[in-house]
């Protein structure tokens, strides 16, 4: 693991084979048209730790209301949900919210096509905090295959999130 700054006030470990992923990588696998904070992926590019700032303005004590909003839009942006493990908990002094879980995205048969896709699956992990004004969010992906990889490992990349109070 490699203690990065993700920006001036947030540091966290990532894993040591892990970059940053180019402009052209994000454009191709995300359709936003908010630039991430950061996104990080290993050599093959099958695995994703990103870091967000949400544009909607929280207060810390909306941390619960948050989880449940959050929650919902997990549901219904995927076809099927394992949900693993949920809650809330301390980081580094500041409460996180966080849901394990994994996602179904099943293919799309209404079109045609010579060969049938399967389902889509992977593993995450995801983790809200509320700083200043703003959720910010901690999003780890990979595939089903490497989950038991992956999973163990972690705890340790998010709790390592620690926000850093900017010098006056």
């Amino acid at each position: 693991m490699t203690k990065v700054s993700v920006t001036e006030e947030i540091t966290m470990m990532i894993p040591s084979q892990f970059r940053l992923m180019t402009d052209d990588e994000i454009a191709s696998r995300y359709f936003s048209t908010k630039r991430p904070v950061a996104i990080y992926t290993d050599q093959s590019v099958t695995i994703d730790l990103g870091v967000n700032k949400s544009v909607t303005q929280w207060s810390a004590d909306d941390l619960e209301i948050m989880v449940s909003f959050q929650k919902s839009n997990i549901y219904n942006f995927y076809d099927e949900i394992e949900m693993i493990s949920q809650g809330v908990k301390e980081v580094n002094g500041k409460k996180a919210a966080y849901f394990e879980f994994v996602s179904t995205v099943k293919s799309d048969n209404s079109t045609q096509s010579f060969k049938s896709q399967s389902a889509v699956k992977k593993y995450t992990y995801i983790q809200y905090m509320i700083v200043g004004q703003h959720a910010w969010v901690f999003n780890f992906t990979s595939p089903i295959q490497l989950q038991n990889e992956w999973q163990p490992q972690l705890a340790d990349i998010m709790d390592s999130v620690e926000f850093i109070k900017k010098k006056k």
